[in-house]
């Protein structure tokens, strides 16, 4: 397998320095299979303690950099992984798995907590890609809309599923997250001022003012909630896109092959499924007071040091603290009522 493995290394190397090389210009391309393969065989070297390549991962990537060459001979821009991603989309998708769940969130959110909405169009048309082609010949060929109205319902099987399940417990989070901070920021833009405003220490006096500057302070708009708001925007013109196009034909659709599918016609799908509906709005609302007594325990715990002085921090750290204990209750009485309606199937 070492010998192997050498030759297949020599050999990918003399391939891309060949289509590096050529005179045309621009039928030469790089082959994302051997850059992946290289770099992970850099990481086993790197590590090679911990961390070891299987062989039938070497005879994997020769056979997937062979059928790539063909393809890199007549278009430079052609990758396979590439090719391969509508079956990834459909897998992480419709399977539950803990891999494929770890999968999927690291694509969604990569190293962080932010949701990369590119993603999700991507995911989104490599799901819609993958069951058009596999739906019948015309629906691969664009000649029909039998693939996407597949790839909707499959869709909407998942996101409105009445058993709770990875894709739906993120849509779930997501939404509650867009949702606490789309209302704070209603509620608080025309407050906004009033942050600000010293308030003399006069005692008793003073503090039911003191009690409501530090209300406001712990709902607060930060950083991550612009963030937030901006990609609520983003979602509201795709759900008004998509819900405008629910009777388009596919002439008018023909240059739309890109487009995500509609969020609206997703949930279309929503009067069918009435049961699970409800099963989904306890969820949600579970979700959405995990979300908000998560937010409280942060901003607790930044003024924690000083949760025990009489100041308005510290007044916010103990509101904070109380506000989170009772959101925690309410979301363990919103999961028992889950269970509860699972059991009257």
């Amino acid at each position: 397998p070492r010998l192997f493995r050498e030759d297949w290394q020599r050999e990918m190397a003399e391939d891309a320095m060949s289509r590096s090389g050529d005179s045309g210009g621009g039928s030469g391309g790089t082959s994302t299979t051997m850059d992946v393969t290289m770099k992970i065989e850099e990481m086993q070297e790197q590590n090679a303690d911990v961390f070891a390549i299987p062989d039938y991962f070497v005879y994997m990537s020769r056979a997937f950099s062979t059928l790539e060459g063909i393809g890199l001979s007549s278009d430079s821009n052609y990758s396979i992984l590439q090719e391969c991603y509508p079956y990834l989309a459909k897998r992480l998708l419709s399977d539950d798995s803990p891999r494929a769940r770890g999968a999927l969130r690291m694509l969604l959110y990569g190293k962080g907590d932010e949701l990369d909405l590119s993603k999700v169009g991507e995911l989104s048309n490599g799901f819609e890609s993958y069951t058009s082609s596999t739906s019948s010949v015309e629906s691969g060929q664009g000649r029909s809309d039998e693939g996407r109205n597949t790839a909707i319902e499959q869709l909407a099987g998942v996101l409105l599923s009445e058993d709770s399940n990875y894709v739906q417990d993120l849509l779930l989070h997501e939404s509650a997250v867009a949702l606490d901070a789309t209302v704070r920021e209603a509620i608080l833009s025309p407050l906004e001022p009033l942050r600000n405003v010293p308030i003399p220490s006069l005692g008793l006096l003073t503090l039911p003012l003191e009690v409501a500057k530090a209300s406001l302070e712990l709902q607060k708009i930060d950083e991550s909630d612009k963030k937030k708001l901006a990609n609520v925007k983003i979602l509201t013109d795709a759900l008004s896109n998509g819900q405008s196009g629910t009777a388009a034909t596919s002439e008018s659709r023909s240059g739309s092959a890109e487009s995500p599918i509609g969020i609206g016609r997703v949930f279309q799908q929503a009067s069918k499924r009435r049961r699970a509906l409800a099963r989904i709005g306890v969820r949600f609302g579970g979700s959405l007071t995990h979300v908000q007594a998560r937010r409280l325990r942060e901003r607790s715990g930044a003024s924690g040091d000083i949760a025990n002085g009489a100041g308005g921090e510290a007044i916010a750290a103990r509101l904070a603290s109380i506000g989170a204990n009772t959101l925690e209750s309410l979301a363990d009485r919103l999961s028992t009522l889950d269970g509860d309606l699972a059991d009257r199937k």
